[in-house]
């Protein structure tokens, strides 16, 4: 009997199935919860940016934590695609910084200002295994981005996920696939 583990293309439409299911009051309130577990258990230090992305497709709402930290006088940057194949680059991002529809159809800052090097990268997930591995939609723009951006300086990696993303078995992977630090969901922390 051959066993038929799910493929990572399967698995990314299963799962995005999944979360654009999920009910609005359902996604806001898991969002929220989210948001209060960073704040909780997530130190950061004096002037440090914390680098989000513009949620789509039902993704956690990175916005809510920006805009506490904006707040709380930190910086923040979104991620601005520079092409295939290429890795992020991020620039400065307030509730005043114009912006545009980038590529892909996703809201960037406005190009003008000077790409930034984020200390904490809240990265987006539409599945994740419990040894830190996510599931995107298979790009590979953050695991590039992280790469680069951890040989330049240490650099935190927090995925943002409901937890009904968690696949239970290990996710497929391969050597391209780069581990998060810390996966917050709205039921858990996985380190």
């Amino acid at each position: 009997m051959t066993l038929h583990l799910p493929t990572k293309p399967a698995l990314r439409q299963s799962y995005l199935e999944r979360r654009l299911q999920m009910l609005p009051n359902k996604r806001i309130a898991a969002a929220e919860a989210i948001c209060d577990r960073f704040f909780k258990d997530v130190q950061l230090e004096t002037g440090a940016i914390v680098a989000g992305y513009w949620p789509v497709k039902g993704e956690v709402d990175a916005l809510l934590i920006l805009r506490a930290l904006l707040a709380k006088g930190h910086n923040c940057a979104l991620p601005h695609v520079v092409g295939d194949g290429a890795p992020l680059l991020f620039r400065h991002w307030d509730e005043d910084v114009q912006m545009i529809t980038g590529k892909y159809g996703l809201q960037e800052p406005v190009a003008g200002d000077e790409a930034v090097m984020p200390d904490v990268l809240l990265v987006p997930v539409l599945a994740f295994d419990a040894q830190g591995y996510r599931l995107g939609y298979g790009g590979g723009f953050y695991d590039r981005t992280i790469v680069r951006l951890k040989k330049q300086k240490p650099v935190r990696t927090i995925g943002l996920a409901y937890e009904m993303q968690h696949y239970k078995e290990g996710l497929p992977r391969d050597g391209n696939d780069i581990k998060v630090d810390v996966i917050i969901t709205d039921g858990n922390m996985y380190k």
